[in-house]
């Protein structure tokens, strides 16, 4: 196999940059708020439920569909009931789903009333997901299209092939990102020689700053000084999402961070996949980096106030922008 990038197909030299998402998509349960916790043997009721599409992919691509951005995913569901629910609800956000001879993954999210969440998943349909699927996905891409990868560590085999698929993509001019989430087995030595392996092909990396302390095995890093050492790690550039503060990123010598506006949340869940889907527009979209920080910032808080969460269509949120557009390419602003 060579390492050069294939040819495009006929017709499609002139053909804009895509999108491929790739991860977990599970059904989400949920239920809150929720306090105390239960005792043991006992029985609480909550005020309210919902079932929703979860997973990193599920959320990005119900963003990007609402945004109204196409995207090529690479995702799975089991043979039952909710893959056939979770695969009816995503069928106007993308391509269809693999189906897997095994039950579809379900997290139960237990919202509390400061906001934190408790998950209980069971792995289901992921447990078994190949990444097969990936790797045909990355040798059609072509230079310029960005590669999006969420949800890692709830997909056990992908895990192990993920430096080499990434560094496939990049050989081909694929544009990369990563968002990990949380290792279900905690940050062992193991864990993280793996991201390790994984941060040396990644052009965008996109944690949450517990999930890069985890990673640094520095529980009380700030912002400043977990950016300044993922910078040792990660190829590219890293954005650390910080809840409620914003974001923040390391530019210039400098780290430039974006408070989110204050607003009333309705619920967090899925807050980060909603704020990964509006920064990876932008910067495929051609806008400098920070500029794609603070639009997706802004955005996702606007979002989170909204039930149902709702976002604008991209090209309205692409018009209201500011410092939009420059001339350098989304591979020269993020590398």
């Amino acid at each position: 196999m060579s390492d050069e990038a294939a040819p495009a197909d006929a017709g499609e030299t002139d053909a804009p940059p895509r999108l491929i998402v790739a991860g977990n998509a599970s059904v989400d349960l949920l239920l809150g708020p929720l306090t105390p916790w239960p005792t043991p043997g006992t029985e609480v009721v909550v005020d309210r439920s919902a079932w929703r599409v979860g997973g990193a992919l599920g959320n990005t691509a119900l963003a990007l569909a609402q945004l109204g951005v196409g995207a090529r995913l690479v995702w799975d569901v089991g043979d039952d009931m909710l893959g056939r629910w979770l695969s009816e609800r995503m069928a106007h956000a993308g391509d269809r789903p693999r189906v897997l001879d095994v039950a579809t993954s379900l997290t139960v999210a237990l919202n509390h009333p400061d906001g934190e969440r408790t998950f209980v998943s069971h792995l289901g349909h992921l447990a078994r997901s190949e990444s097969d699927a990936l790797a045909a996905a990355i040798e059609v891409a072509r230079a310029g299209d960005l590669l999006f990868v969420g949800g890692s560590f709830l997909l056990p085999r992908w895990r192990p092939e993920l430096p080499a698929l990434f560094a496939r993509a990049q050989r081909r001019g694929v544009l990369t990102a990563l968002d990990t989430g949380w290792p279900t087995e905690g940050w062992s030595a193991d864990v993280r020689a793996q991201v390790d392996a994984t941060l040396a092909h990644v052009d965008l990396f996109l944690p949450n700053l517990d999930e890069a302390r985890g990673l640094l095995n520095a529980p009380d890093a700030d912002a400043c000084a977990a950016l300044a050492r993922l910078a040792e790690r990660v190829a590219g550039t890293t954005v650390l999402k910080l809840g409620a503060e914003g974001a923040a990123l390391a530019e210039d010598g400098g780290v430039f961070t974006e408070p989110a506006p204050t607003v009333r949340v309705h619920d967090t869940v899925g807050a980060g996949d909603t704020f990964n889907a509006l920064f990876l527009v932008g910067v495929h979209d051609g806008m400098r980096v920070r500029s794609a920080l603070r639009c997706a910032v802004r955005a996702t808080s606007n979002a989170l106030a909204s039930a149902p969460r709702r976002l604008p269509s991209w090209a309205t949120l692409r018009t209201h922008a500011d410092d939009r557009f420059d001339s350098t390419s989304m591979l020269e602003a993020a590398r």
